[in-house]
């Protein structure tokens, strides 16, 4: 069990923490070790993804729920980072020839996230109470996606838990890795959009009222680009207040759209179609789909039920139809190559590929390898992306600039011109 405890140390000063222990006694016996002084010591219960426990439910009327929300959000990101290390450290014990509950324990003692490490206190305390190990870890599916589940259960059922680990152990650093580097792809060119539009913004606001002041003076009919640069400049200083309004009223509106199952039809629609990033994502959808479909079937997972939790996790509605399309087909006796070709979502060759590792009768390792050639195209494309990127958001930026230097030098050429 967990407990929270309050204690004071050799200086007197105060500790707060969370120590595993299977009764009170343990506990206070276990803090001691430690040279601490115990305080407080209350039982914590661990609550599963999609439950509330009596006290956790207090403590949430009395915290903001934005703040809840956000906090819950850090806290599973974070946590999700965890599951390769999770997996490749429970695969290693388990080929030493650890059970699985006292490597479970000897992991806990080494996670550093607490939200993680109260989840698998959790799924520890389940395989001591006759829990499998699948079922204590379907309690918490906002971090155990259905396919870490169902491969766990075939590998309980097969006696192969520490293959199955290692190659979930590889599956989720690859995808950290591969979402880590489309990531660190986009954060340059979005800091680039977000010191463009900053910086035109000031120039609007700050200087060119300085500017008009000149120009009115003047008392002359100015050039069309200036009034609209002028006009735009004394709006955004009357009405400045307004950016960060529309701003959140936007992302708000765009997130319950978003959340619509029309809004998000149309949005995963149009990202299929955006030019060039479309491209990229279209890869990125036939990556997830074949390399995941290749390790349920490489671990012995039926055919229909690895359809079926492929359509969960390819995270697009539009993909996820045409999935359930293939699906029905396969139901019915169609072969997978002919269900998936009806389906329209996977290119030619790709197609090609499954047929001929159907006929062969590796289905499961043609479709690994169709991923990791795609893997492989993604990290390319990466990088020409963000090349591409770039310069086209630097002549954005260049344009937006150009436009409010020429409004501000049209009329003074045309005084000079006068004076001439």
């Amino acid at each position: 069990m967990l407990y929270h405890y309050q204690a004071l140390d050799s200086n007197g000063d105060t500790v707060s923490d969370y120590v595993d222990a299977p009764s009170e006694s343990s506990a206070r016996q276990k803090i001691k070790s430690k040279g601490l002084y115990v305080v407080r010591l209350t039982k914590h219960e661990v609550r599963a993804s999609e439950e509330k426990t009596e006290s956790t439910k207090k403590s949430t009327e009395k915290t903001n729920p934005i703040v809840e929300k956000i906090v819950d959000f850090w806290n599973i990101k974070t946590s999700k980072k965890q599951l390769g290390l999770f997996s490749r450290q429970l695969s290693t014990l388990l080929q030493a020839g650890m059970t699985l509950p006292v490597a479970i324990n000897a992991i806990i003692e080494q996670i550093d996230n607490k939200y993680f490490k109260n989840v698998i206190i959790d799924v520890k305390d389940k395989l001591e109470e006759g829990s499998t190990f699948s079922n204590a870890l379907r309690r918490h599916k906002l971090l155990f996606t259905d396919m870490y589940v169902n491969m766990v259960m075939v590998a309980e059922n097969l006696g192969s838990l520490d293959q199955v680990m290692e190659r979930l152990a590889d599956m989720e650093e690859k995808r950290n890795i591969l979402k880590g580097k489309v990531q660190a792809a986009l954060y340059y060119p979005a800091f680039i959009m977000v010191f463009a539009v900053a910086v035109i913004i000031f120039l609007m606001v700050n200087v060119i009222p300085q500017i008009t002041d000149m120009f009115k003076d003047q008392k002359k009919d100015l050039p069309l680009p200036t009034e609209i640069i002028i006009g735009l400049s004394d709006f955004l200083a009357t009405f400045w207040f307004l950016i960060p309004i529309v701003l959140i009223g936007g992302a708000i509106f765009f997130k319950r759209y978003k959340e619509t199952s029309e809004g998000k039809h149309k949005l995963d629609e149009l990202k299929l179609k955006i030019p060039l990033i479309g491209s990229f994502y279209n890869k990125m959808l036939v990556q997830r789909f074949t390399q995941n479909l290749g390790v349920l079937l490489n671990n012995k997972v039926d055919i229909i039920k690895s359809f079926e939790i492929i359509q969960k996790i390819v995270d697009n509605v539009v993909i996820e139809e045409r999935i359930a399309e293939a699906t029905k087909k396969i139901k019915e006796g169609s072969s997978v190559s002919h269900a998936l070709s009806k389906a329209n979502f996977l290119p030619k060759l790709v197609l090609g590929m499954i047929t001929a590792g159907e006929a062969s009768d590796k289905l499961d390792s043609m479709l690994i390898n169709i991923g990791k050639v795609y893997e492989n195209e993604i990290d390319l494309n990466v990088t020409s992306l963000t090349s591409l990127i770039e310069p086209i958001i630097i002549v954005f930026m260049a344009m937006g600039i150009g436009m409010i230097v020429m409004a501000v030098m049209l009329p003074m050429m045309q005084m000079n011109l006068l004076v001439q």
